[in-house]
């Protein structure tokens, strides 16, 4: 009678001999990987190594656990963990390695030895697309995302709540050492809790830092509220609560890139330390020019980058740039909240320095503030808003006030300037080329979380994600051609 087949697992099997070559066929992810690496310069990371020595086994070539890495990351394996596995069980990361099992600790320990390497080998990657002609240095793209940190926000702590902590915890180890005759898991307890005392402590000082800098000039009832706002992660001291696109609010940290537009080469990538888009456009823009040592003719960037300061730096460099700002966003969506009567609808007068309201009403200037440390004018009409018939629909208060920044013409000429057709075209570009390499890192090689704390240490991922980036769009640039 027939019967089903079943596995036979105690036969003695001949296993078929495999040739490690036909898993990686030219044209695919790992033959390019592991051509594109080859022509990196690792000479720097191979001096830190000892090959004198005739005892031990021989190290492993840092390539090797280059192309690991960056192959690990492209089919979405980024735990140390997961890359050692499968050194050891598939044939594509064996034909890597040429049959070597490469130990998680082992990939950690060059990881973390060479993080400063990293940058220099994503440069070395940036400029064999400029040799390839991929980069035109035309346009340059910047925009920014929040990655989550491996940290929870239950661990954020402000001043009180370490010193809360603090308190429990010395209260514990007093209370474990007054114990003649300890338990071993007492013990172990004990040590856990002194560490734990080191790291509040620790936790303490960097918050203060950051009280203290924000606090600056302030009064001491201001200080007083920073001091309860301000937190710190006691898991990812580096770690800021962000909102982010789904709207959840977590440990993150926000990231900055600049893409040309040509083929959507990375050109830099910067960790910062706030989530401020306006702090990290100018560091983009010089981070950039410093790695290709070569400017872009035009900077293209969303609102959120846009502000008076970055705009009066720009137009001193002589930096062409179309950075909308968000009131050009909101006329351009025909967004606005209060229909007719938007601010947008107050025509400025230059010659008279006074604002004609929708009702043909004169707006005077009446007064001068300062905000964050900028001049802005306020221009009102008391007496014309009092017997206005449209008064109810244009502001609720007893006369409509308008605020305009000393300096509101660097605004006003770049809604000018975006609004040139020749420059509607080339801000088009902005959205793909910026906004695609975090598309990629989130939908196709679904990283969403950061797995390594620190900045130092997420400095390695970012970069490692930006050299897989440009090495497969240098694949697809040169596809046909070979690289020359």
């Amino acid at each position: 009678m027939r019967q089903f087949k079943n596995p036979q697992r105690d036969q003695q099997l001949l296993v078929a001999h495999i040739n490690l070559d036909s898993v990686a066929p030219i044209g695919s992810a790992v033959r390019a990987i592991n051509d594109l690496i080859d022509v990196l310069d690792t000479s720097e990371i191979e001096k830190k190594y000892s090959l004198d020595s005739i005892t031990g086994r021989l190290p492993i070539h840092p390539k090797t656990i280059l192309k690991v890495c960056l192959f690990a990351i492209h089919n979405c394996r980024f735990s140390l963990r997961k890359m050692e596995y499968d050194t050891g069980m598939n044939l594509a990361y064996r034909w890597i390695t040429g049959d070597e099992t490469i130990d998680h600790t082992t990939i950690g320990k060059f990881l973390i030895e060479n993080r400063e390497c990293v940058e220099n080998l994503f440069t070395q990657t940036m400029l064999i697309a400029v040799a390839e002609q991929l980069i035109d240095f035309e346009v340059l793209a910047i925009d920014s995302v929040k990655l989550r940190a491996n940290a929870s926000h239950k661990q954020d702590r402000n001043f009180s709540g370490l010193n809360k902590e603090e308190t429990k915890v010395a209260a514990r180890i007093k209370e474990l050492l007054s114990n003649v005759e300890k338990e071993t898991n007492e013990i172990k307890g004990l040590k856990t809790l002194q560490l734990r005392e080191q790291k509040l402590a620790s936790a303490k000082i960097m918050l203060r830092e950051r009280i203290d800098s924000k606090a600056k000039d302030k009064s001491e009832s201001e200080t007083k509220i920073i001091e309860e706002k301000e937190k710190i992660n006691l898991t990812d001291f580096d770690a800021h609560k962000m909102q982010q696109a789904n709207g959840e609010i977590n440990p993150s940290y926000h990231i900055t890139t600049t893409e040309d537009t040509k083929s959507d080469i990375i050109t830099h990538y910067q960790v910062n330390a706030v989530d401020n888009d306006n702090k990290a456009l100018l560091p983009a823009i010089a981070g950039s020019a410093e790695k290709c040592a070569h400017g872009h003719e035009t900077i293209v960037a969303d609102p959120g980058f846009s502000s008076f300061e970055n705009l009066e730096v720009l137009e001193a460099d002589e930096q062409t740039a179309l950075i909308p700002d968000k009131r050009f966003d909101v006329d351009a969506r025909g967004d606005q909240k209060r229909g007719k009567y938007d601010r947008s609808n107050f025509k400025y007068d230059s010659s008279a320095n006074a604002y004609v309201c929708p009702a043909d009403n004169t707006l005077e200037k009446i007064s001068t503030i300062h905000v964050n440390g900028r001049a802005q004018y306020r221009y009102a009409n008391a007496a014309a808003c009092a017997v206005c018939p449209f008064k109810t629909e244009c502001t609720q208060g007893d006369k409509r006030t308008i605020t305009r920044d000393a300096n509101e013409e660097s605004k006003e000429a770049m809604r000018v300037e975006l609004a040139k057709p020749e420059n509607k075209k080339i801000y088009t570009l902005r959205a793909h080329a910026a906004e695609s390499p975090f598309g990629n890192i989130k939908h196709n090689l679904k990283y969403r979380i950061l797995l390594r704390r620190r900045t130092e240490r997420v400095k390695i991922e970012v970069g490692l994600l930006c050299i897989l980036h440009n090495l497969m769009k240098i694949k697809r640039g040169t596809q046909g051609r070979g690289m020359s």
